[in-house]
């Protein structure tokens, strides 16, 4: 396999590659197929594979990758629907949208949310359990290294570790 492009992402940097005759004649009869790009982190150096599905069916594997892979707890969208409304002074719409959410919130339960947020705190756990879960179906994101944190003597400027007998 052979690198055939690096583009920038909010996660770090997604290496996408192909056969080494795919690169030389562009012919998809000679591609590999079915496996994604790789994503090397930012954060830590670590390599991970997408698998294809998830970059070509617009699922958002992003959001996935960050609960799974970095254990980071992405934001409601209704707690920033909330936020928003809250901020326009718009009270009454974000109690709507907090008992159109799918809790079965009753009025009461509405109050308590929003009232939650604007005070910048999570809403109760009893109500937050009623809320839709995101799909925690099999995600397909392989990891092959990593953290892969930089060698204490590496230099961006020379692009490698510095010592005896490098960079001369």
């Amino acid at each position: 396999m052979v690198v055939i492009g690096v583009e920038r992402h909010s996660l770090g940097w997604l290496v996408r590659c192909q056969s080494q005759r795919f690169a030389r004649t562009r012919n998809w009869r000679d591609a590999f197929v079915g496996h994604g790009p790789f994503l090397v982190d930012e954060l830590d150096g670590s390599l991970h594979m997408v698998h294809r599905q998830f970059c070509s069916d617009g699922l958002e594997w992003e959001d996935h990758y960050r609960r799974k892979v970095r254990g980071e707890i992405p934001r409601r969208e209704l707690d920033v629907e909330v936020e928003r409304l809250l901020g326009l002074g718009r009270r009454f719409d974000a109690l709507k949208a907090a008992r159109r959410a799918g809790g079965g919130f009753n009025p009461a339960d509405a109050v308590r949310f929003v009232d939650a947020i604007s005070s910048g705190v999570q809403p109760p756990s009893d109500l937050v359990a009623r809320l839709p879960q995101p799909d925690t179906r099999y995600l397909a994101i392989r990891t092959y290294s990593g953290p892969n944190p930089e060698p204490a003597d590496w230099s961006p400027v020379r692009g490698s570790a510095s010592g005896p007998g490098r960079n001369r």
